[in-house]
């Protein structure tokens, strides 16, 4: 693609800011990300920036979202806007300010991905196009991956895949029931796999999302199923809001 999206995070929660340029980043849409912890400085921001989308929380200290709006309503351009909050309550207010969308937090991952795509298809539909057909062609390639053994070669299904693990420089590979130890390392196995199927937990465990039947937050373990096939994978207590969002 010739070009990606630019976008401003306005939230006063650091945590949440630095979380969903997280989510932002995995899209893989965007080129440039600014964040903002109020809609004064989101104001100084723009001053220099002129993002495509914003992705704004309403309750803020001082001025809220949609005073934050209101001022931006003589600015050129018209960036797509995003509510992002935790209050269901806001959104008949936010189709009156011409929204774009309105998320709630904590934000899914599949609803987040929708949102932009749905942005590019409205504001940019060639960008869309190219990015369809780039997809295809990475989904097409990925239908099987060649990853070395210690013996040889194999060709895995990433469909098949329930998850990866690091095993020093080498990962263990669990598939169609069995694991296998392949001499790779985590990152380039994270690479051959698809973006948008499997998450990455820190440095030594990658998950198929589409094969999470379970998360037990108790005991942080995440179950994994597939064709009869159920493994069960303990997984960093940090890493939960992580899986929560998926």
């Amino acid at each position: 693609m010739e070009s990606k999206l630019k976008a401003l995070i306005v939230d006063d929660e650091e945590g949440a800011r630095q979380l969903l340029k997280k989510l932002l980043d995995e899209t893989h849409f965007f080129c440039d990300l600014k964040l903002a912890g109020s809609a004064a400085s989101a104001t100084k921001e723009l001053k220099d920036f002129e993002p495509d989308m914003i992705f704004l929380d309403i309750r803020m200290p001082g001025k809220d979202g949609f005073d934050f709006l209101k001022e931006m309503v003589n600015r050129n351009g018209s960036p797509g806007v995003v509510f992002v909050t935790a209050y269901e309550q806001y959104a008949l207010k936010a189709i009156k300010y011409q929204a774009f969308d309105y998320l709630l937090k904590p934000v899914n991952r599949k609803e987040l991905r929708q949102c932009v795509q749905k942005y590019l298809a409205v504001k940019h539909p060639s960008y869309d196009q190219q990015y369809a057909q780039l997809q295809q062609s990475v989904q097409d390639k990925l239908k099987r991956i060649k990853v070395t053994t210690r013996t040889g070669t194999m060709f895995i299904n990433p469909a098949n895949i329930l998850y990866c693990k690091a095993d020093g420089n080498y990962t263990n590979i669990y598939s169609g029931g069995k694991e296998v130890l392949c001499s790779m390392n985590i990152g380039r196995i994270r690479e051959m796999l698809p973006l948008h199927t499997f998450i990455r937990l820190g440095r030594s465990l990658i998950l198929n999302i589409e094969h999470i039947t379970l998360l037990d937050r108790k005991h942080c373990i995440v179950t994994l199923a597939n064709q009869g096939d159920v493994v069960s994978v303990n997984i960093p207590r940090l890493h939960l809001k992580d899986l929560e969002m998926i």
